[in-house]
């Protein structure tokens, strides 16, 4: 039997959830050193009928340097501004060696979150104001803890190819280089992402009907 391709994969789980996908598959040229095709895809599958929420993935082999080539997540939209950029990540190794790499980390004065979690950004107020609640530290801590490859990321990616998101601030818990196709993962991101969506609604950083 001839193994599915990705989207395939993605169209399959969509059917079975009762869930709609949208995508999109654009050829680059092929030149007289390059015989091999190469793709641009961009895939998103809103969560509900409502669409609080999206799985987004993204895949471009000749992406922007400094961009991302290939990443998938699950976002929402949030009420901040368009240039906020805010990224937390698990502690590593690397960063429990090099005292510098922890001065430039960012504090959130949760001292048990700052431990496990590495918080970068460009307004330290916004974090404190919108990222300090006890409930969503915990749940943002234990989601990296589970799985230390991933980040929660405000506005780090150019998600304009989903119509809802776009120009819009949204916030993301991502894998920022690999495509993961698996349902059980993909449903708890979901799950974890609504729980985010639900602690910031009652702070007001997200509209009830966004």
């Amino acid at each position: 039997m001839e193994q599915k391709s990705n989207l395939e994969i993605l169209q399959d789980f969509a059917k079975r959830t009762g869930r709609k996908i949208f995508f999109k598959e654009e050829q680059y040229p092929l030149s007289s050193y390059r015989k091999i095709p190469r793709y641009k895809r961009t895939v998103y599958i809103p969560n509900n009928a409502e669409e609080t929420s999206y799985f987004v993935l993204y895949g471009d082999p000749y992406a922007t340097i400094g961009e991302h080539t290939f990443f998938c997540g699950v976002y929402f939209n949030i009420e901040l501004p368009g240039k906020t950029r805010i990224n937390f990540r698990s502690k590593n190794i690397v960063d429990k060696l090099n005292p510098f790499l922890s001065t430039r980390s960012l504090k959130t004065e949760n001292k048990s979150f700052d431990s496990k979690v590495v918080t970068s950004g460009n307004d330290i107020g916004l974090i404190h104001r919108h990222f300090s609640n006890l409930q969503l530290q915990e749940l943002i801590k234990n989601t990296l803890k589970a799985d230390p490859l991933l980040i929660f990321s405000v506005n780090e990616a150019n998600l304009d190819f989903v119509p809802n998101l776009k120009e819009k601030s949204h916030l993301g818990l991502v894998n920022p280089t690999q495509w993961i196709l698996d349902d059980s993962a993909i449903e708890q991101w979901f799950k974890t992402i609504e729980s985010v969506r639900g602690i910031m609604m009652k702070k007001g950083v997200v509209l009830e009907n966004a």
